[in-house]
């Protein structure tokens, strides 16, 4: 009897593998047009065109000019999620460096990039929700919580109220004044704000304005 054997065929991979180095370049190629022109004179062209590929390059990657906005942000966002030293106190030393690192200076640059398309633009708005704003707001509410947990907050504390503080009026330094809040604004937001809301002593402001700019 003849025997039979089973062949596996597989099916060819199409199209060519995809170059990490070219999704660098079209982001960092995006964070600069959109900081540059802002989100409305943005187009995926432009993009192109600065990253040194072609239109149907970014298309393959990315579908529209939000999302590819989104995933450009993504790459800015501070690392906040390790913060955990044990007490209030180092928490917030450590939340201020974190505020107005390299990376969050640019983040705030771009996010007041697209403020005034948020409205008209309900997948850009809904994406800035629950990629940056929520999940930062939910990560200093986790750190408050635990600070009073360990007995150095008050029940009383508005915890959500409180958590919104420093991202909040970061943001709004940058969109008044265009330029990036630094660590000067960052601790005086802290000491002066923050703190009293959290039932703590307020801290002086510091001396100088003069900040303390990043290469």
């Amino acid at each position: 009897m003849e025997s039979k054997s089973t062949v596996t065929t597989e099916e060819p991979q199409r199209g060519r593998p995809r170059d990490p180095s070219r999704d660098e370049a079209i982001i960092d190629a995006a964070i600069d047009v959109l900081v540059r022109d802002g989100y409305d004179r943005l187009s995926m062209e432009g993009v192109a065109a600065a990253a040194g590929v072609g239109k149907a390059t970014i298309y393959r990657r990315w579908s529209s000019k939000a999302e590819l906005v989104i995933d450009a942000m993504t790459t800015l966002k501070p690392a906040i999620d390790s913060i955990d030293t044990g007490t209030l106190d180092g928490d917030i030393e450590l939340l201020i460096a974190a505020s107005c690192s390299p990376l969050s200076e640019r983040l705030l640059q771009v996010m007041a990039s697209i403020c005034s398309a948020l409205p008209r633009e309900p997948e850009l708005l809904d994406a800035f929700k629950t990629r940056f704003t929520e999940p930062r707001i939910a990560r200093i509410s986790d750190l408050l919580v635990r600070a009073r947990d360990r007995g150095e907050l008050g029940p009383e504390v508005d915890v959500a109220m409180a958590a919104s503080l420093v991202p909040s009026l970061m943001l709004q330094r940058v969109l008044m004044t265009g330029q990036p809040a630094g660590r000067v604004y960052a601790e005086q937001v802290v000491g002066g704000v923050l703190l009293p809301v959290l039932g703590r002593p307020p801290r002086p402001s510091p001396t100088t304005d003069t900040e303390t700019r990043h290469d």
